[in-house]
């Protein structure tokens, strides 16, 4: 997981009842694209179907927690090649899953229990917050978008480097930290444990410190760490 770098047709009718009640990946592109906006790369047929349902369902949640992002702007794709993450996101809106990782449910469970159990994510997560976790690098990616909008070369070069150094992810990090953890600043020690606390993955930097963090809140609510409650709260001041 982490930031990496035409739908599909087919099938008949679909209740839009929720993304997990489609029964093949021309009704879920359909479905995600009425309901939501959100795309589907054709792409995406390469990855297991019930892991792509999984995680358009993750989408769906995510959306509904925080309205403000704009889900025209997502795009579901299967073009993850490289590495052994089970997804990536971009700053223009893309997330990629990886074909060789997801490639069946059963497999998905297993090694994300291990991931668990390893302490690599958060406690009381499941295979779903793969994709709640790159939706909170999108958290970020909107807030950047908003604050650097334009697609112009110039522009968009300055969103990328923007988004490359964790600009956003920084300023939440430090406001969380702050808020719930007095002295950090001048002893960073405080704030390396209080990252810690959420997930090994958490400690890689500030973006990822973000993702876990929203991953940790969205599964563990009021179990989470005391920094990933604040960062949710900052998260949904921003979008909510």
């Amino acid at each position: 997981m982490g930031k990496g770098t035409s739908g599909i047709g087919g099938g008949g009718g679909i209740k839009k009842i929720g993304s997990l009640d489609a029964e093949n990946l021309g009704d879920l592109s359909r479905y995600m694209r009425e309901t939501y906006g959100v795309r589907m790369d054709r792409s995406v047929s390469r990855v297991d179907f019930e892991v792509v349902r999984e995680m358009s369902s993750g989408i769906e949640a995510m959306l509904a927690e925080f309205p403000g992002i704009t889900a025209s702007n997502l795009r579901l794709s299967g073009r993850m090649q490289s590495g052994t993450a089970y997804a990536g996101t971009t700053v223009d809106g893309e997330i990629l899953l990886h074909p060789g990782v997801l490639t069946s449910t059963e497999a998905v469970r297993r090694a994300y229990a291990r991931d668990i159990r390893s302490g690599y994510h958060p406690k009381g997560t499941e295979p779903v917050n793969i994709i709640v976790h790159e939706m909170g690098h999108q958290i970020e990616a909107e807030i950047l978008r908003r604050r650097m909008p334009g697609k112009d070369p110039d522009t968009r070069a300055q969103r990328a480097e923007a988004w490359r150094t964790g600009v956003v992810a920084s300023e939440i990090v430090s406001k969380a930290l702050d808020r719930t953890t007095p002295g950090w600043r001048r002893n960073k020690q405080l704030a390396t444990d209080q990252i810690g606390r959420i997930s090994r993955y958490a400690a890689v930097d500030a973006s990822e410190t973000v993702a876990e963090a929203i991953s940790d809140y969205y599964s563990n609510r009021r179990n989470a760490r005391p920094l990933s409650k604040e960062i949710w709260r900052i998260a949904k001041e921003e979008l909510g």
